[in-house]
């Protein structure tokens, strides 16, 4: 089975998966890989990989959850301002007198510059279900993003505007899987673990997981 949806961000999402200028920013698309954790996390279906905590991911474990998503494709997307970030221990609280004297002269050194994609951005993408007793509702919310900050919205709809992106490193690496790319499709690297395909079709899905 293969549902197409609607995706709405009701926040804004920051991921970290692009560097532009020297601002640390986020490239518009949905990981596949993050709305499988994310919809597996709220299922709650396998709660081994729900809530364990990880020193380091095991993809892997996503041929169990049941189903597969496909990347969420940009639609209409802005993004936000550029925004100035401190990681030190004195950014996010009141000014200590001893933690200023142990930083010495690198006081400013943990400062820099975030951008993300602004709430309202639309995107939409593609859920393939292997499992019949996952019943998902016409409208739904799941969290992604950088530390699950930003909240989106999921509606249900017939169809999907034109095409599918999927992500080859999910298709490959995960799954085993082999894909023969058309002359009309192009691969667009991202990172070692996003390597989007585009202009897919809904076969391509069904004939990879089917």
């Amino acid at each position: 089975m293969l549902k197409h949806y609607k995706i709405t961000l009701l926040s804004p999402l920051f991921s970290y998966n692009r560097t532009e200028g020297g601002v640390a920013s986020t490239e518009p698309f949905i990981g596949d890989i993050a709305l499988d954790y994310a919809l597996n996390f709220n299922l709650a279906m396998k709660r081994e990989y729900t809530y364990q905590m990880k020193n380091k991911p095991n993809y892997e474990e996503i041929k169990e959850f049941g189903f597969f998503w496909t990347i969420g494709r940009p639609i209409l997307v802005e993004k936000t301002p550029i925004y100035a970030r401190k990681t030190s221990e004195i950014s996010d609280y009141m000014v200590r007198k001893n933690i200023i004297e142990k930083m010495g002269k690198s006081l400013f050194k943990n400062y820099f510059h975030i951008q993300g994609i602004k709430e309202g951005s639309i995107f939409e993408a593609s859920l393939w279900i292997n499992d019949n007793s996952i019943n998902l509702p016409k409208k739904f919310t799941l969290r992604i993003g950088t530390g699950r900050e930003c909240l989106i919205l999921l509606e249900e709809k017939n169809r999907h505007e034109s095409e599918l992106w999927l992500n080859l490193y999910t298709i490959k690496k995960i799954f085993g899987k082999d894909i023969k790319l058309r002359e009309n499709q192009n691969i667009k690297f991202i990172l070692s673990n996003y390597i989007l395909i585009t202009n897919c079709k809904d076969d391509d899905v069904l004939r990879l997981f089917s």
